[in-house]
């Protein structure tokens, strides 16, 4: 350990000291980045590259890590926005003093994270989706993708709760009736984070969502089992029946390669050839041959472990269960 009194400037000293101090508490660039992980990758993407809105069909969300967004907005712009939400775009408020989750520290480590990234952008758009930001034909969400993306960060992913209350509580589903269910959703919840999603869903959508949270059942331990499309509507392979080539990389390519393609790899996963779906990952093996349970990958699409994926809806039951009876069947290269 050399005397860096000798080396560094007194204010470099200065500096180091309050990272330091910061990353002790949790705070500062380190904790924010954890942060931005848990809380705002879902939507804004992992190195704030942007996409399909999950809260607003047709609409794209902008990328927040580009040197142009950063230099037209200071700190106290990004914490506002942060805290306050933007209602109109469908993004919650944050701040707790808006009754969101975070604290003004920790908000402030999530734009100190994000400034970090003006002087050297983590990505850069492909030249396609810089000149036509807006995908020709974007999907319209079902009520289950708009819960997913939308209602399961303050709900829980299966209705269990959190900054929300539980859906799978016989107290909460018999509180309400549909009309009811279906106003407050649309007209939001004075006090409390919950928006007016009027303003951004459709009245079908809303409707979609009333009859999937009716679907969420209670149960005695508090763990929501919903109900979708019936076991029998979906398609069960035989062993061996399903092609990897032909049924569960198109899959990968549609929605997965976006962000974990050989270029990308978020999470240092590549989901674009077999040998690299079944080698690659921070935290490989992301697949478990004939062990559906203790996978990564159905966790994470399942959405029980972190954010659901992909993050701009859940993947159908069908495209599922392909990749469940796939992995089941011995995940082969065929």
């Amino acid at each position: 350990m050399p005397v860096w009194g000798e080396i560094l400037t007194p204010e470099q000293l200065d500096s180091l000291s309050k990272h330091t101090y910061d990353t002790s508490k949790g705070t500062g660039i380190a904790a924010g980045a954890r942060l931005f992980a848990d809380n705002c990758s879902g939507c804004h993407g992992q190195f704030g590259e942007g996409g399909p809105n999950p809260a607003r069909a047709n609409d794209v969300i902008p990328p927040i890590s580009t040197a142009e967004y950063l230099k037209t907005r200071d700190d106290a712009t990004l914490r506002s926005i942060t805290a306050q939400g933007q209602p109109n775009l469908g993004m919650s408020s944050f701040g707790a003093a808006y009754g969101g989750p975070l604290s003004d520290e920790q908000i402030s480590a999530i734009v100190a994270f994000i400034r970090g990234w003006e002087a050297n952008p983590p990505v850069e758009l492909p030249p396609e989706i810089s000149s036509n930001p807006t995908p020709a034909n974007p999907p319209v969400l079902n009520g289950p993708q708009v819960f997913s993306a939308t209602c399961a960060r303050c709900h829980g992913a299966n209705g269990e709760g959190g900054i929300g209350p539980a859906f799978n509580k016989q107290a909460f589903q018999g509180r309400y009736d549909d009309q009811e269910l279906f106003d407050i959703i649309n007209n939001g919840h004075e006090a409390t984070a919950m928006i007016a999603w009027g303003e951004i869903l459709t009245n079908d959508q809303i409707q979609q969502l009333v009859k999937y949270i009716r679907s969420i059942k209670s149960v005695q331990d508090g763990t929501a089992a919903v109900t979708s499309t019936p076991a029998a509507s979906i398609p069960t392979m035989t062993p061996g029946a399903i092609s990897f080539s032909a049924d569960v990389l198109p899959i990968f390519q549609d929605k997965c390669q976006v962000c974990h393609s050989k270029s990308t790899k978020l999470g240092g996963w590549n989901s674009s050839t077999y040998e690299a779906v079944m080698t690659s990952g921070d935290n490989s093996p992301v697949i478990i041959t004939g062990d559906t349970a203790n996978n990564i990958l159905v966790q994470r699409i399942l959405g029980k472990l972190g954010n659901q994926m992909p993050p701009s809806g859940k993947l159908s039951d069908q495209e599922i269960q392909i990749i469940l009876d796939w992995i089941t069947s011995g995940a082969l290269d065929n």
